[in-house]
């Protein structure tokens, strides 16, 4: 290997999701090449938003790559740029089997291409539809060598849906600063005083996006119907909304109890501190998700996770050891989970103890980067 380019189908600095991969990539280009960050180089389709924030400040090799683009322009461009810095290995995120510029990277001098993948490929397929899907495979002279996964779930839909065969498939789990994000009595009611929410209230945390099948709907109910049932002791606390989106649920409880015990936060820059305060996280999905980064991160803060039985989703808890599983869309089955909980402070602890164990054991920042350094090289070596 003498170079490496990281590429994006997105532009730069889109945020939450993406960044923290940028920060795993970057980690494994330095040590794939010993430090040296000349060998390394960053594509996203566009530089609109500015030189990527997640980047060294002193790091220089950006460029404007998107793989989507046929035009004879951009591809002479790309071409032009991986011959003059000698890159023959490609890192790219979210690339399926055929772009139209997969030939110009091969003919460029690429002789390594691994695909990493934060979502599913494909819906599942059988019969003769997934053997067309992999005849198109077998015959694509351009495409990825390997596919990385954040899941198993993930990775099936590779195999199972697209046709992409087992050997060219990973599994390699996200992982996440277990330093920053960790239990620590210091902010214990970090949350309550930055949202003014009662001490007395014990926070259910959700973080993520306000699209439907993320299932905050889901928790809204179930906070008014805990409401019904009696409860004043804790409080919903949802995060990831932008200015406007919570409206969209108002009416799921206004004029009821649940009013006075419903937070939206929006966009946080102190997560670690608001996760290390609260009780446990919640993810009530109703179609498919993945692996999450904000249900490793709550892990590896020390809190039990209730989610949906869903997909990737489902493989960041061990049922009844660092949390709980249930019904997607459920909400009296995600109230008794909630309750049980709420009411048992010892088993909430033992989870939570569970939770920030398997976070060290496995999902750490360092384990992700050493297995994805293992999988580049292995499959550069074919």
């Amino acid at each position: 290997m003498n170079a490496i380019l990281v590429f994006f189908h997105c532009g730069s600095n889109t945020g939450y999701a993406i960044a923290p991969l940028e920060r795993t990539f970057f980690q494994m280009s330095q040590l794939l090449f010993d430090g040296d960050d000349s060998r390394i180089h960053f594509g996203y389709k566009d530089l609109s938003k500015g030189f990527p924030t997640t980047l060294p400040a002193s790091f220089r090799n950006v460029t404007e790559f998107d793989p989507k683009d046929n035009e004879k322009g951009p591809l002479a461009r790309i071409k032009h740029y991986i011959e003059s810095n000698g890159i023959d290995l490609a890192f790219g995120f979210d690339q399926g089997v055929s772009q139209p510029s997969y030939r110009t990277l091969r003919r460029a001098g690429i002789k390594t291409f691994i695909s990493y993948w934060g979502a599913p490929m494909s819906s599942v397929n059988s019969g003769w539809r997934l053997a067309l899907k992999r005849l198109e495979v077998r015959l694509s002279r351009s495409g990825p060598d390997h596919y990385i996964f954040e899941s198993q779930a993930m990775a099936f839909t590779a195999t199972n849906g697209r046709g992409i065969p087992p050997r060219a498939v990973e599994v390699v789990h996200l992982g996440v600063d277990c330093d920053r994000y960790r239990p620590s009595d210091e902010f214990t009611y970090y949350a309550h005083n930055a949202f003014g929410i009662p001490t007395t209230r014990r926070i259910i945390v959700f973080s993520g996006h306000m699209e439907e099948r993320k299932g905050v709907h889901v928790l809204v109910k179930a906070a008014v119907q805990l409401c019904r049932n009696g409860r004043s002791d804790f409080h919903l606390l949802v995060l990831g909304n932008q200015a406007g989106q919570e409206k969209a649920f108002a009416d799921l409880y206004r004029g009821t109890a649940a009013e006075k015990h419903i937070t939206f936060g929006g966009y946080r820059s102190d997560i670690p501190q608001i996760f290390a305060s609260c009780y446990f996280g919640a993810l009530a999905s109703t179609g498919w998700d993945s692996f999450t980064m904000s249900s490793v991160e709550m892990a590896a803060s020390g809190l039990p996770l209730v989610v949906s039985r869903l997909q990737g989703l489902a493989e960041t808890v061990e049922d009844g050891e660092t949390g709980f599983l249930v019904a997607p869309g459920d909400v009296d089955d995600l109230c008794a989970r909630i309750e049980l909980l709420l009411d048992d402070h010892d088993m909430r602890a033992a989870m939570g103890t569970a939770a920030r164990r398997r976070a060290l054991e496995q999902f750490t920042r360092d384990r992700q980067v050493a297995s994805l350094l293992e999988t580049v090289r292995r499959v550069a070596r074919r």
